[in-house]
């Protein structure tokens, strides 16, 4: 028994991995049995069973966390790509900015699809913004990579390169407020066009909920670097995470069956304070970007007037 209770707390990574996988079947399970509405005996074992295995499962994760964060750095220090991503933090953040820019890229085309399929505004609208998204993430990415290059061994350069990508995406972000704006006047007034189911609508509240929290957080952290690339960067991210906590807000409605004059009346508030604060980002990266020009523009003159003066 000893033996057993020794196992039980520090098993192998293996077992580890089977618990887990368990606890997901669990999970899944429970959300399939409150869909389908089942009633019978055998679904509180299933409830019981989930839980014990989600705490079993959560108690591995806590206990496991210091030796398998060491194997990972271990295997990813062997191979440039994946020791970079784990070390540099503007290698990160561009590595995920870039696959961030697929995922809207296929999500544009998925919705354009969807628009003509339908024949939706809705969608039109939806596909019209993650196009721009997509056209924004990407053109930052590219305008830095060509910074560098224009740039050289010059940090100052760079830095002023990087300053006006930073203003640009401001700009752009006042760009894509009129598809933004499209999208949230017609979902204030026809709202969506399916509607969707109460498993889909809690799946969705995680992640908007998982994804507004990390766009915060590194909106705050990326500041620390000084970057106004990786800057640009986490602005976007967060105008995006903010356009799907209003989507968020109008599938929990559609999905207790639509909205009454109270609803509709929180989903054009929510419409607006989306739309007010990603004009107010923008309007904050142009102004905080000229600021920041005008102050090495200054800097470079009373440098060149310092220079002449003592030839």
């Amino acid at each position: 028994m000893n033996g057993l209770f020794r196992f039980l707390k520090d098993p192998p990574l293996w077992f580890a991995a089977v618990v887990w996988l368990c606890t997901l079947a669990g999970v899944a399970g429970s959300v399939v049995i409150v869909a389908l509405e089942y009633t019978q005996l055998w679904v509180y074992a299933v409830y019981v069973l989930a839980a014990l295995f989600l705490a079993y499962g959560i108690y591995l994760a806590v206990r496991l966390a210091p030796r398998m964060k060491a194997g990972v750095v271990l295997h990813a220090s062997k191979h440039t790509f994946t020791n970079n991503l784990l070390a540099d933090y503007g290698f990160r953040t561009v590595a995920f900015s870039t696959l961030s820019f697929i995922i809207n890229a296929g999500y544009a085309l998925v919705h354009m699809g969807l628009a003509i399929y339908w024949r939706s505004v809705w969608y039109g609208a939806l596909a019209g913004y993650y196009l721009l998204l997509s056209l924004m993430r990407g053109g930052v990415l590219l305008c830095g990579r060509s910074a560098k290059k224009r740039a050289g061994e010059d940090a100052q350069k760079l830095l002023e390169y990087k300053w006006r990508i930073f203003r640009a995406c401001g700009a752009a972000l006042l760009v894509l407020e009129f598809a933004l704006t499209a999208f949230v006047t017609q979902t204030v007034l026809f709202g969506r066009p399916q509607t969707p189911s109460i498993v889909m609508a809690i799946a969705s509240a995680a992640y908007t909920f998982y994804k507004m929290t990390v766009a915060v957080v590194q909106v705050f952290k990326v500041r620390k670097t000084g970057d106004p690339l990786l800057q640009s960067l986490r602005n976007i991210n967060l105008s995006n995470a903010l356009v799907s906590l209003f989507a968020l807000q109008i599938t929990l409605v559609a999905a207790n069956g639509g909205a009454d004059e109270s609803m509709r009346v929180m989903n054009i508030v929510m419409g607006f304070l989306v739309c007010a604060l990603t004009i107010a980002l923008g309007l904050f990266m142009i102004i905080r970007a000229g600021g920041k020009l005008g102050r090495m523009k200054r800097e470079r003159q009373q440098g060149a007037g310092e220079a002449s003066c003592d030839e």
